[in-house]
């Protein structure tokens, strides 16, 4: 199992230095990748990036592009068509950073809320329409769209599993996979381990958060059944730790979540069956 820590976007650091700590940091605790969350990749120090990430000797395992949604109004189920092109493109440039980095791109809270467009079946069909030629840049490049169910309370469309396996399975287009958070799925889910099965040969990416957004641990989420689940099923991508709303310097949360990992890791290992011999 390979594991990465989600990063802020480094714009947002005071310094390099700063920035470059954490990768140690990440590096020293054993994490394997890094997530970065971007704005927008026109304004992405992809060169200073790539020299930290190289000297830390980590590679890049996703860019999360919801942030603008809250910070710039882009949204995909708006009415307002000059917003969802701006929306669409900057999608697709995450695309083209992805394909350099040989990235996944996570998608999600772009889709918007219903407040944006409170006609439910006319914000699904800009949503789907927007997502499939996203896609089809993704597949032409040879990247992996993620795309996310996030909660009601979040994003006003697809917030299951299952709706988003739905879009997933019926565009069936290779750039388009999707991916969980365990934050979401307390609040979304009947069950907490049961869908994953279901999704097994589509699904290219995971978000470990625990149930209130602190360090892993500091909820009620199972993380080493959770763990031994996508062991089971043979999941070979990485699972991404984010952690959100806490009190902790990051540096702490690095290094505690890690130990929590490794302990369920344990677990999980000591929880499975064991075979008898024939």
């Amino acid at each position: 199992m390979r594991f990465a820590y989600v990063l802020p976007d480094p714009a947002s650091y005071a310094d390099w230095a700063e920035f470059d700590g954490d990768l140690d940091c990440m590096k020293q605790a054993g994490y394997d990748a890094v997530e970065l969350q971007i704005a927008d990749p026109a304004e992405f120090d992809e060169e200073r990036v790539r020299r930290s990430l190289q000297a830390a000797g980590l590679p890049m395992c996703a860019f999360q592009t919801g942030a603008t949604y809250a910070t710039r109004g882009n949204c995909l189920c708006t009415p307002d068509h000059a917003v969802r092109q701006q929306t669409i493109a900057l999608l697709e440039a995450h695309v083209d950073l992805a394909a350099r980095w040989h990235a996944v791109v996570v998608f999600g809270s772009l889709q918007g809320r219903r407040s944006n467009e409170p006609d439910r079946a006319a914000g699904q069909a800009r949503i789907e329409a927007a997502i499939a030629r996203v896609a089809e840049r993704a597949s032409a490049r040879g990247v992996t769209v993620a795309f996310e169910p996030v909660n009601q309370l979040e994003v006003g469309f697809n917030n299951t599993i299952a709706a988003v396996a739905g879009i997933v399975r019926r565009m069936n287009l290779p750039g388009l996979k999707m991916m969980v958070d365990t934050f979401h799925m307390n609040i979304e889910e009947q069950h907490m381990l049961a869908p994953i099965a279901g999704i097994a040969d589509i699904l290219a990416h995971v978000h470990l958060s625990e149930t209130n957004r602190d360090v892993l641990g500091a909820g009620h989420w199972d993380t080493a059944g959770f763990l031994g689940e996508l062991q089971r099923l043979g999941y070979q991508g990485v699972c991404s730790v984010g952690v959100y709303y806490t009190v902790l310097p990051r540096r702490d949360c690095i290094a505690r979540c890690m130990d929590v990992l490794r302990a369920a890791q344990g677990s999980a290992r000591r929880r499975r069956p064991r075979r008898t011999p024939t």
